[in-house]
């Protein structure tokens, strides 16, 4: 039975006055990508010789996902004027996964997934921090205030540069079947800013997308029990 994944690799060849302008739209679709329902990741790479050409790389957990994804108003308005960045038409492959996918090194735990936060945020690595996030995940920054996307990731940029110091601790762990609710309790330190060094307890919930992969859909260190 073939995998229901869909994927696909993509070369943008382009004009060089417009290989800067392109490389930058492609980033942002990206990102805007990996915010959209199905989205299981999405890379833009530039040719390490020709600095001219732009591969990326998607993968959705359905084809439905990816044809929302190609409808969306960003896409379809992109390909419409893509000759106007293009040296040579757009080159898309359809891919299918084959075969089983092999084990990933997910935890089989959702209460582990608060490990690879921290560790993410200390690393300061912005992609590695979002990565733990389902598409279109809600976190919320202040009580009764959540943001997604392109929205959230901006403010964790903002933040990373106030060099937070953070640590948790999974206090209690609730799973059934695809969907689990972590009670976290929590701490985090700000030198420049005081006012925002605090304690608390929140409450997190993930769920497993169609990888089998633990992801956050919800995290709120407000969300107190």
């Amino acid at each position: 039975m073939q995998n229901e994944i869909q994927s696909a690799v993509g070369f943008a060849h382009a004009k060089p006055e417009k290989a800067e302008e392109l490389g930058a739209l492609l980033v942002s679709f990206a990102e805007r990508s990996r915010a959209e329902q199905g989205c299981l990741g999405s890379w833009i790479n530039q040719d390490a010789e020709d600095p001219n050409l732009f591969v990326f790389y998607e993968i959705w957990a359905t084809r439905e996902d990816l044809e929302a994804h190609l409808a969306q108003p960003y896409m379809k308005e992109f390909l419409a004027g893509r000759d106007a960045y293009l040296a040579k038409e757009l080159e898309v492959r359809p891919l299918h996964l084959t075969g089983t996918p092999g084990p990933a090194a997910e935890p089989a735990d959702p209460a582990e997934m608060n490990q690879r936060y921290l560790d993410a945020y200390a690393a300061r690595d912005i992609d590695a921090i979002m990565a733990v996030y389902a598409p279109g995940a809600a976190a919320v920054w202040e009580p009764g205030k959540a943001v997604s996307g392109a929205e959230h990731r901006a403010a964790v940029v903002e933040f990373l540069k106030l060099e937070p110091r953070l640590s948790a601790k999974v206090a209690e762990s609730y799973v059934v079947g695809d969907t689990a609710a972590l009670v976290v309790d929590w701490s985090i330190e700000v030198p420049s800013k005081p006012e925002m060094t605090g304690t608390g307890r929140g409450l997190d919930v993930l769920k497993k997308n169609a990888r089998g992969e633990w992801r956050y859909v919800i995290t709120n260190p407000f969300g107190s029990l």
